[in-house]
């Protein structure tokens, strides 16, 4: 007799390269392309689940720092990458945290976990910190089906690296 077993995979995180915020002050300008989205100043690019994708930040800095999540999605039809704005917070309040990270590997110099978020635009479900000294927040996202997750991020004052960690659930 055959026999099914279900499983469930252990999610990891994945830590993206880390990457300059933008400027203070600088808003996204996201349009219809036809290239592939890529990282570059004050974002990062990656492949994501089809569903729901947990993120978390880090930031070498103690900059607040404002978020832009959008999902890109091919158009066959155009030819051409279109993306959505997902998710954007309105500050993810003040960072802290200890050190202990910097000897991850990838990871160099003083970094701070975010511990709160406060949405601005879209949806997400925000799982705060209890205070500013206790840090691991992080953002549930639901990707509607892209193909592509982009987080760009504006820092409150100096241009901080930035740190993604994210995981599909």
């Amino acid at each position: 007799m055959a026999q099914v077993t279900l499983t469930t995979d252990v999610k990891n995180f994945h830590l993206e390269t880390p990457r300059a915020s933008a400027a203070s002050g600088t808003v996204p300008n996201k349009v219809t392309t036809t290239t592939i989205p890529t990282s570059g100043a004050g974002s990062v690019v990656f492949g994501t689940s089809l569903n729901y994708l947990k993120i978390k930040t880090l930031v070498a800095d103690t900059a607040n720092l404002t978020l832009f999540i959008y999902g890109w999605s091919f158009s066959s039809q155009l030819m051409a990458y279109v993306p959505q704005l997902l998710f954007s917070t309105t500050s993810n309040g003040a960072v802290t945290g200890t050190t202990a990270q910097a000897s991850f590997p990838g990871i160099t110099g003083n970094i701070y976990e975010t511990w709160q978020f406060t949405k601005s635009t879209g949806d997400a479900k925000i799982f705060n910190a209890p205070s500013v000294a206790t840090s691991g927040a992080f953002i549930l996202v639901d990707t509607l089906g892209s193909q592509f997750v982009e987080v760009v991020a504006v820092a409150s004052s100096g241009t901080p690296n930035f740190y993604v960690m994210h995981s599909g659930v």
